[in-house]
């Protein structure tokens, strides 16, 4: 099922949030949905965004960075289109090519990366993701493999082995 709505940003306290509509919010809640893909558009730009849905307070949204208000050149109190669904990608999150030559190369960290909870799975993902650079996505999926092969498996305490 696919969700359009148009939200204004940092409304209501929820600085670097984009709200979703009651109507919508309560779609998810039924259907169970807690992350999802959404295109966001605006002035002409694009941006995909693999995010959480989040409650605080009774209000639903999604986290919205400061480096993604710059991607679309919006700011708090402009209005963006949202076009979103489920996120039922096997991670829930983009996998970079790199990433999977890596695992796919390791089998030992493969195994491992497996085990680790899907959260932490998907910060190692968005790890590698964020990252500038074929060679610089390779050098960090290299290294949090060696990390979990050593036994590190919180990709906040990652630490430079290679």
């Amino acid at each position: 099922m696919v969700f359009e709505f148009e939200a204004t940003l940092g409304t209501d306290g929820f600085m670097g949030a984009i709200l979703i509509p009651e109507d919508i919010a309560d779609q998810l809640a039924v259907g169970k949905i807690k992350r999802v893909v959404a295109t966001i558009t605006s002035n002409n730009n694009e941006l995909k965004l693999h995010a959480g849905v989040s409650k605080k307070h009774g209000t639903v949204y999604l986290m919205f960075s400061k480096a993604n208000r710059k991607l679309l050149d919006v700011d708090q109190g402009d209005t963006v289109n949202v076009k979103m669904q489920e996120d039922t990608s096997k991670y829930q999150a983009p996998m970079t090519e790199e990433l999977e030559a890596v695992l796919l190369s390791d089998f030992e960290a493969y195994e491992i990366f497996e085990t680790l909870t899907p959260g932490k799975q998907r910060n190692i993902i968005f790890m590698v993701y964020n990252a500038k650079g074929e060679q610089k996505r390779v050098d960090i999926a290299l290294n949090a493999m060696e990390n979990l092969k050593i036994g590190n498996r919180d990709p906040y305490k990652f630490e430079k082995l290679i």
